[in-house]
């Protein structure tokens, strides 16, 4: 499978969303190596923004409008759902990979149910979660990110032990460049 490039990732940092993508090759970097080691022929990620990792995927975005965008190209098909209500209108294993890179604290504490989702549809899956923020009542980095650690990253997960773990260090200062970590599961 063909994933996206760095030399694609610096076209966004000239677009009108650059600033929310600078920073963020530190993680997309290590999850397109992760996938490239992987044996797979079809992939669906969650909530991808405007670029998917994977070229000519699946994807699944919210069927309302989302301030961060949905992907205008390379795309192979659109399922509109709400991650949070199940089930998901998937088939059984149907996926080799599922990928949602910073999306999983959005879920709006469905985040057992989605995975469950996950494992039901998805033979592999790759999620990332900001780590330790801190930040409570900064809405312009969502309240939603604050201090999630492992813990709670296992409740989320049903504590079923990834097969891969990274932790990616923070890039600046800002708090939406914090830590984050990377999960690989095969199921």
């Amino acid at each position: 499978m063909e994933t996206l490039t760095f030399k694609e990732y610096e076209k966004l940092l000239s677009g009108p969303m650059g600033d929310w993508y600078n920073g963020r090759w530190s993680y997309y970097g290590p999850v397109i190596e992760l996938i490239t080691e992987l044996s797979i022929k079809n992939a669906l990620e969650l909530g991808p923004g405007k670029i998917t990792m994977i070229k000519n995927c699946d994807v699944m975005v919210k069927p309302d409008d989302d301030f961060w965008g949905k992907p205008d190209k390379n795309v192979s098909k659109i399922i509109q759902h709400d991650a949070t209500e199940k089930p998901w209108p998937i088939k059984d294993k149907e996926y080799d990979l599922f990928i949602a890179l910073q999306v999983w604290e959005h879920l709006n504490s469905r985040q057992t149910k989605a995975f469950r989702e996950v494992m039901r549809i998805s033979k592999m899956a790759i999620l990332s979660f900001p780590y330790n923020w801190n930040c409570p009542k900064d809405n312009a980095n969502y309240p939603e990110h604050h201090m999630i650690d492992k813990e709670l990253i296992g409740d989320w997960t049903l504590n079923i032990e990834p097969i891969k773990f990274l932790e990616i260090p923070r890039t600046s200062e800002k708090v939406s460049r914090g830590p984050r970590l990377i999960y690989l599961w095969k199921f």
